[in-house]
């Protein structure tokens, strides 16, 4: 009786490791980017961390105030031929935040009230000065906090994942 060699499904072992692997890894990249927020900085070959703001009247984490940043980090496609992770879509302070830089915006009402209300609670004469400025724009440099792009550590943390998926399916060879 001649013994018949079993051949391993490769195929199937395929299709079924490529049809969830664009949703696991864009959830994966996703939380990459959201951890972002919690460390205060960005992962790339290695940590940078947020500058830290210059007025130490502001409190809490930073970029955090309203959380409006960080939930709009969100999955915007998932397929084998395109993962997009996207933030800030209808936020206009994004990019700036993301890729630091300056901007000059008009002076509101509202922004003489968040003076006037900073300088009663510090009573830091600089709020007094800037709630009273005569000038009609006012010139802000902003400090690169990345929170999203590219990163070295990411694509790394995806390839050990593909890894790791490829070396299970290899455990788990269904025979034809």
């Amino acid at each position: 009786m001649a013994k018949t060699n079993q051949i391993p499904d490769f195929e199937a072992m395929a299709r079924e490791m490529l049809k969830e692997a664009p949703k696991d890894i864009a959830e994966r990249a996703r939380a990459f980017f959201l951890s972002s927020f919690i460390r205060e900085g960005f992962t790339d070959y290695s940590f940078i961390p947020w500058v830290k703001r210059a007025d130490p009247d502001l409190s809490g984490k930073i970029l955090s105030q309203s959380l409006a940043l960080r939930d709009s980090v969100k999955i915007v496609e998932a397929r084998l031929e395109r993962i997009e992770i996207r933030a800030g879509e209808g936020l206009p302070y994004a990019a700036i935040h993301n890729n630091g830089g300056t901007i000059t915006v008009p002076v509101t009402e509202k922004m003489r009230k968040f003076f006037w209300a900073m300088y009663k609670k510090t009573e830091n004469e600089k709020w007094k000065w800037m709630a009273l400025t005569k000038n009609e724009n006012m010139t802000i440099k902003i400090s690169k906090r990345q929170f999203i792009g590219d990163s070295q550590t990411l694509n790394n943390n995806i390839q050990q994942w593909i890894s790791k998926h490829i070396l299970n399916a290899e455990k788990n060879l269904k025979f034809k």
